[in-house]
């Protein structure tokens, strides 16, 4: 009987699937872990190692610890849920070789704050977290920690605006705020007091949603709320004061369940469905499939020299290239990138084999069809193994024994059935420097819906 075959190689470029549901025959992944996305494909993730000296604790905490690098300072604050009950933050330099110990937020002092959110001016910062604000005094050198003031609110979320402060989420009486509103101060200063020029001011969030992130974006201010997406942009006309635009009524899932720049930012929505935000405007990605697997606060994080985005919670994290997605064994809360390399926290890798998993492909017939052998490009590694789901029908199906690959990387497997999904895997401590098809050779085993022609060749075979 003759032989067919299925090549499978679109899928190693496009990684997992973006869609809810992904119709058979569709060149995309179902699982993928222990890869980055490139552009010429799949690429073994390169596991991130924490930089600190051994002598910090850095117990995790999710959503801590947090890393939050400046022009001029970079902070880590970490979280002691079990013994203390406090947050400490620490500044460091940029070889980590130096950690300075700023505060310790004790919980029963202060309340127990959010994430820590800063405004980087270069000389100066200023950060808050909803039950304390600390900035750099510049006329003594050192650390301030303030819980009130007369003219800055108490706020969760921050961000400079060119000179110009831009927070919101207020949580201490100021003027009637709340956390559904943003707020801004005058150029050039930390006071936020509202006048009659409104150059400093307020205004309600436009979706009545929780504020969660102040992020500069371009020349303007992206606010993201529990119910929407805001443009907050400067304007000199009639007054100095902002423009709000609403970008888009899906709100964001959760404060840290967005990262990015000046220039790209992305975002986890309250419907589980990733974003990106451009000058081109909002992009739906989807995965909503993923995130759904998430569970508890998402935490976004990025990677700025290769525009890599770490998204996940404290067991399982999806990284989102330029071209796609994949999943890691690693769960990041903190990702950064000082002295051309790029660290994570915490560091720790889940016991773990790389994986790819294929869609299902009916090959294009509803008949029954057996699987004889399947070949990859493989480079020899550790142990390689491919295993098949067979289908019968959608809700009914089977999964081989894995099958170890030959010195060709080729193995025979047998598997009959209506629909096929692959399987391939190996030990991480392969260096796989080319990944880029699976082969299945199949014959049709049963010809009683074929009329006339004989099972359509792929790939222009005769």
């Amino acid at each position: 009987m003759r032989e067919y075959e299925l090549i499978i190689d679109e899928a190693f470029k496009n990684g997992l699937s973006p869609f809810k549901v992904t119709p058979f025959n569709s060149q995309l992944l179902q699982e993928c872990l222990g890869f980055r996305l490139g552009r010429a494909g799949l690429e073994k993730y390169e596991l991130k190692e924490n930089p600190f000296p051994s002598g910090i604790d850095i117990t995790p905490s999710w959503p801590f610890p947090q890393v939050i690098t400046g022009e001029r300072y970079n902070f880590l604050i970490t979280r002691d849920s079990i013994l203390n009950m406090e947050d400490i933050i620490y500044s460091f330099s940029d070889d980590h070789g130096t950690i300075n110990h700023i505060f310790s937020i004790d919980e029963l002092t202060f309340g127990q704050g959010t994430l820590m959110e800063v405004a980087d001016f270069g000389e100066y910062a200023f950060m808050t977290n909803g039950v304390i604000m600390i900035y750099w005094d510049t006329t003594i050198s050192d650390w301030h920690e303030i819980v009130a003031s007369p003219t800055i609110p108490m706020m969760r979320t921050i961000c400079n605006l060119k000179g110009q402060m831009v927070g919101g989420n207020i949580v201490s009486d100021w003027h009637g705020c709340d956390e559904t509103f943003y707020v801004w101060s005058k150029i050039g200063s930390a006071d936020f007091t509202p006048d009659s020029d409104n150059e400093a001011g307020y205004r309600r969030d436009p979706f009545g949603g929780e504020v969660y992130h102040t992020r500069r974006f371009n020349d303007s201010v992206i606010g993201y709320s529990s119910k929407g997406i805001t443009l907050i942009t400067p304007v000199g006309s009639p007054a100095t004061t902002f423009k709000f635009e609403e970008l888009i009524n899906i709100g964001i899932k959760n404060q840290g369940a967005m990262n990015g720049d000046f220039n790209i930012q992305v975002y986890v929505g309250e419907d589980n469905i990733i974003r990106r935000i451009s000058k081109e405007g909002i992009e739906e990605l989807g995965y909503e499939s993923y995130i759904e697997q998430l569970s508890g606060d998402v935490i976004v994080q990025y990677d700025k020299k290769y525009k890599d985005f770490y998204i996940g919670d404290s067991s399982k994290t999806f990284l989102l290239t330029q071209q796609g997605l994949t999943e890691i064994p690693q769960h990041p809360s903190a990702v950064w990138r000082l002295d051309n390399d790029t660290y994570c926290l915490p560091e720790s890798t889940d016991d773990y084999y790389q994986s790819i998993t294929t869609h299902p492909f009916d090959i294009g017939y509803a008949g029954q069809k057996t699987i004889m052998e399947m070949e990859t490009d493989l480079l020899l590694g550790d142990s390689p193994e491919v295993s098949i789901s067979y289908y019968l029908n959608p809700s009914s199906y089977a999964t081989t024994p894995y099958v170890p690959l030959n010195y060709q990387n080729i193995a025979t497997i047998i598997a009959s059935g209506n629909a096929f999904a692959f399987h391939l895997r190996f030990k991480p401590t392969y260096d796989n420097s080319r990944i880029s098809y699976i082969k299945a050779r199949y014959k049709m085993t049963d010809l009683r819906g074929i009329r006339g022609v004989y099972a359509p060749a792929p790939r222009g075979q005769n």
